[in-house]
C-alpha cells in the first residue's frame, strides 16, 4: 500500500510540473503593444543574423581564377590575389582614386564581371591568331560605365594565359602635358618624353618578367642611340630595358626598338600579345604642346606616341588589341588668353563675359570620338558596349556595400532606401558608388 501511495504522489507531482512547463510556453496576453515589439525585432534580428552567417553571398564568384570565368559568373564579384595585383596594375594606374580608396577602406580588390568582358575573353580562346590582329573598341554612351574595370578583367585573364602584356593607361596624359620633353636626338622635329617613356618600360618588365625570362627574346638588330653608345645585334630584351633605365635620354627610341622587335618576333608563334591602351582616340586630336615659336607639335611628332601607334595597326599576327575611348580622351586645345572669356564673333560693344569649357560634350560613340582618322585607321574593329548596371548587377553592387558596412545610414538598409539609391545613380556603377560615399 505505501509503495502505490508514493506512485500516485511521484505522478501527481509530474503532472503539476508540465502543466507549468504548458503555462511557460504560453504567449502573455497582458504585454504592452510596444513590448510585444520589442521581443518580436529581438527575434526577427537573431533570426537575420542566423541567417546571414549560414546563407552563402550570392554576389560574390566563388571562382577568383579569370580563366574559368563564364556566363554563369555574370553580375558577381571575384576577389584578385594581391599578388597578381602587383604584376598587372604596379603603379595603381587601370582604376580611379576613388575605386583605389574604397579597394583600402575594404582591405581587398574586388571586380565585378561584366558581360562585355566575358564575350571578349571567349573571343581570345576562340580566334585564330595566325590571321592579322583582332581590334576591339570598348565604349558607353555615358561616362563611369565600367570600361577600366573592364579592361582590368582582360589584363588579369591574360595574365594568366601567358600573353605578353602591353599596356598603357591614360595615354591622353602625355599629350596634354608630359612629366618631361626634350627635342629628339634621332629626328629633328620630334619631342621626347623620357620620363614617361621609362615608366612605361618599367611597367612592361613588371607585368611581363616571368614571360621575357622564359622566351629568352634578343635583339634582331643593332641600335645606334648616338655617335657613341649603342646596342649589339642579339642583347636580350631585358638587358635593353635595363639599359633604358639608366640611360632615360634614350628612352623613347628604345620603346620604339622593342616595339619593332615584338612585331617582328611575334610571327615566329612563339607568344601572344595582348595590347591594352586607354582612352585611344586621344590619339587621332590635337595636343597641348607647342614649338618655341608657338606652333602645335602634332600627335605623329611625339615619339612616344608614334611608337604605339604602330601597334595598333593589323600588319602582324599572334596579337589583339583592346581599347577603350571615352571624353576624356578628347583633348580641347586651351583657348587664347585674351578673348578666352569672349565671344569675338560680337561687337566689342555688345561683348559680355562668357564661361568657357574645355571638357567634350558631344555623343560617346566610336564615330563621333574617333572621328574620320581614328576611324578609318583603325577598321575593321570590334566595337563593344559597356552598358550601364542591369537590376541583378546594381542589386549585388548594393548588397557588396552593405557586406562591406559601407552603407552607414539605417534608412538605406531598407528596401525604400535601396531603391532610392538605384534611382539617384540612375543605374550608373561611377554615380552609385560616389552616392554611397555619402551615406
Amino acid at each position: 500500500m505505501n509503495i502505490i501511495k508514493q506512485a500516485r504522489k511521484s505522478l501527481h507531482i509530474l503532472s503539476i510540473n508540465k502543466q507549468s512547463s504548458v503555462l511557460l510556453t504560453k504567449p502573455n496576453l497582458y504585454l504592452s503593444p510596444i513590448q510585444k515589439l520589442s521581443d518580436s525585432t529581438d527575434h526577427e534580428i537573431k533570426l537575420e543574423i542566423k541567417h546571414s552567417r549560414v546563407a552563402p553571398h550570392v554576389y560574390r564568384c566563388s571562382v577568383n581564377d579569370p580563366l574559368k570565368h563564364d556566363l554563369n559568373n555574370v553580375s558577381k564579384f571575384y576577389r584578385l590575389d594581391q599578388t597578381d595585383l602587383n604584376v598587372i596594375d604596379p603603379f595603381q594606374e587601370c582604376l580611379n582614386k576613388e575605386q583605389y580608396a574604397e579597394c583600402k577602406a575594404f582591405g581587398e580588390t574586388c571586380l565585378m564581371i561584366r558581360q562585355p568582358g566575358i564575350e571578349i575573353i571567349n573571343y581570345l580562346k576562340k580566334i585564330d591568331l595566325s590571321l592579322p590582329a583582332y581590334r576591339f573598341i570598348l565604349y558607353g554612351t555615358q561616362n563611369g560605365t565600367g570600361k577600366r574595370s573592364t579592361l582590368l578583367h582582360l589584363l588579369h585573364y591574360c595574365q594568366k594565359d601567358n600573353w605578353l602584356i602591353f599596356h598603357v593607361p591614360n595615354c591622353s596624359a602625355v599629350l596634354r602635358r608630359a612629366k618631361e620633353s626634350q627635342p629628339s636626338s634621332y629626328k629633328d622635329g620630334r619631342l621626347d618624353t623620357p620620363i614617361d617613356a621609362a615608366l612605361f618600360l618599367k611597367r612592361f618588365s613588371i607585368q611581363n618578367m616571368k614571360l621575357l625570362k622564359e622566351l629568352d627574346l634578343k635583339t634582331t638588330k643593332k641600335y645606334n642611340w648616338s655617335s657613341r653608345e649603342s646596342t649589339a645585334e642579339g642583347t636580350p630584351i631585358l638587358e635593353l630595358i635595363d639599359y633604358a633605365n639608366s640611360r632615360i635620354k634614350y628612352s623613347s627610341d628604345i620603346c620604339g626598338a622593342i616595339v619593332r622587335e615584338i612585331k617582328l618576333q611575334s610571327e615566329n608563334n612563339k607568344y601572344k600579345v595582348f595590347v591594352a591602351i586607354e582612352q585611344i582616340n586621344s590619339y587621332f586630336g590635337p595636343t597641348r604642346h607647342k614649338r618655341p615659336d608657338k606652333s602645335e607639335i602634332n600627335v605623329d611628332d611625339i615619339t612616344i606616341v608614334r611608337n604605339f601607334k604602330k601597334l595598333l595597326k593589323n600588319d602582324w599576327k599572334n596579337a589583339v588589341i583592346v581599347g577603350t575611348i571615352g571624353s576624356s580622351g578628347v583633348i580641347i586645345p586651351a583657348p587664347n588668353r585674351r578673348t578666352k572669356f569672349y565671344d569675338v564673333t560680337i561687337q566689342i560693344a555688345n561683348r559680355r563675359r562668357v564661361e568657357t569649357t574645355l571638357d567634350y560634350e558631344g555623343p560617346l560613340t566610336p564615330a563621333h570620338l574617333l572621328k574620320k582618322e581614328g576611324f578609318y585607321y583603325l577598321e575593321p574593329f570590334v566595337p563593344v558596349e559597356i552598358p550601364a548596371y542591369s537590376v541583378l548587377e546594381i542589386s549585388n553592387h548594393y548588397e557588396y556595400y552593405r557586406d562591406r558596412n559601407w552603407l552607414q545610414n539605417e534608412e538605406a538598409l531598407t528596401d525604400i532606401g535601396k531603391e532610392e539609391l538605384k534611382f539617384l545613380s540612375g543605374k550608373n556603377p561611377r554615380e552609385f558608388m560616389r552616392v554611397c560615399q555619402t551615406i
